[in-house]
């Protein structure tokens, strides 16, 4: 008992003395100097979702105060490489079951590049950057469409592949947007 009253007393004194010295958790110096942000469109990204995301990321997170335009921090965003590639493959049959040949593309990785830069407005100086951020998202496809739009045995399987990414692009924004506000608000 007698230990657990010296260990509560240390939490409250070590508590005490990080206040005292106006230690905050989770920010870097970043947030200390600059309060607000604005944030263009993305170059390569024509209907602005990734851009969106980045703001709404920006501010969920409470780091820094978001503004159209005239903030004390400008992110600038490119967007690099946009690419998908086939990972899952099956055989398909022909009508008395035997396979054939080629084999049929099931599962796609789409993945992208950005190159991320922090501007300060009143220097013009680059304060962090340029640095490239990557993310990837797996979705499954049927390689051939059914009359209904989804195939009924694949637990959700898009039926092909153009619906299938255009239902992939916003987690994949999402992870881009959650990586790039990472990379502001929590890099030394």
């Amino acid at each position: 008992m007698y230990k657990r009253q010296i260990l509560y007393v240390l939490y409250i004194v070590a508590m005490m003395s990080l206040a005292g010295c106006q230690y905050r958790f989770g920010y870097g110096d970043l947030t200390e100097r600059y309060s607000t942000i604005n944030v263009p469109y993305a170059e390569g990204d024509p209907e602005g979702e990734l851009t969106a995301e980045v703001i709404k990321k920006i501010s969920a997170s409470g780091a820094f105060k978001y503004v159209p335009c005239g903030g004390d921090l400008t992110l600038s965003i490119q967007i690099l490489e946009f690419r998908d590639e086939n990972i899952g493959f099956r055989y398909d049959r022909n009508k008395h079951g035997h396979l054939k040949t080629p084999v049929i593309p099931t599962e796609t990785r789409l993945s992208a590049i950005v190159e991320v830069e922090l501007i300060s407005n009143a220097t013009n100086q680059v304060i962090r950057g340029p640095t490239q951020i990557r993310a990837s998202v797996d979705f499954d496809h049927d390689y051939y469409t059914t009359r209904h739009g989804i195939n009924i045995f694949s637990l959700g399987q898009l039926s092909d592949i153009d619906a299938g990414q255009e239902a992939a692009m916003q987690p994949l924004n999402r992870r881009l947007a959650e990586k790039i506000t990472e990379y502001i608000i929590n890099s030394w």
